[in-house]
């Protein structure tokens, strides 16, 4: 089995282009493994590559003074390195692995180059780099108007779509940044949605174990942006 056979079809991205499209990016796919906290972009930093995950999930992070939040996640549904197609040139957000998988990789430039020449496969891009700036947008609305406990049931349920076994590996460090909040905070928060029977946490990871549970506790952020990504790749 190449590596080309059966792993694209797990990037909705990749799997809603036209065959004839796929086919000519084929040869400049090359599977690669996404390591844990594996620096992807630095803010400002040059994009050499695009990512499109199979398996895993991208965070993209925004900084100021030192504190890091979250504005949006990248799994089987997309792509990293959308700046690159609009000839941006380097990312506004520091990209980081935040659950370990595999990826498709290739050069962006070869991308940009492909997308000028294709009006079909720019489409489909384009169709993706909507349904992003709608997650972006929801996260900013999210991190502003919502308790600390929604949106991190909205971070379990968007994180539990994209990891197969779903079993979260899960950090108090690293929920405090995907949230923008106090580590205190994260230790209280998921202690509370434990008590209520919805997740198991022990030793850094997290088991969702009342899904229905953790949708309630949720605010509707996540129901908007999977609709959105459902509407415009299928």
């Amino acid at each position: 089995m190449s590596e080309h056979s059966q792993e694209p079809l797990r990037n909705r991205l990749l799997a809603r282009l036209k065959k004839s499209d796929y086919e000519r990016l084929a040869p400049h796919l090359h599977l690669v493994p996404l390591a844990f906290e594996q620096l992807i972009y630095e803010e400002n930093g040059p994009i050499e590559y695009a990512y499109f995950p199979t398996t895993g999930v991208i965070s993209a992070v925004t900084t100021d003074n030192g504190t890091a939040i979250e504005v949006a996640t990248i799994g089987n549904e997309g792509m990293a390195g959308l700046p690159a197609l609009i000839e941006a040139g380097s990312s506004p957000n520091r990209l980081f692995v935040q659950v370990a998988g595999h990826a498709f990789r290739m050069s962006a430039e070869r991308l940009c180059q492909e997308c000028e020449a294709n009006r079909d496969m720019r489409r489909a891009f384009h169709l993706y780099q909507n349904a992003f700036l709608v997650q972006v947008s929801q996260s900013v609305a999210c991190n502003g108007l919502h308790t600390v406990q929604q949106r991190c049931c909205r971070w379990l349920l968007i994180t539990q779509d994209r990891v197969p076994d779903g079993v979260l590996p899960l950090t108090h460090e690293l929920l405090s940044i995907m949230l923008g909040v106090r580590r205190q905070s994260v230790t209280e928060v998921l202690q509370a949605i434990q008590a209520k029977g919805c997740i198991s946490y022990n030793r850094g990871k997290v088991q969702v174990t009342d899904r229905k549970g953790v949708e309630a506790l949720s605010c509707d952020c996540y129901r908007k942006v999977k609709l959105q990504y459902d509407r415009l790749l299928g």
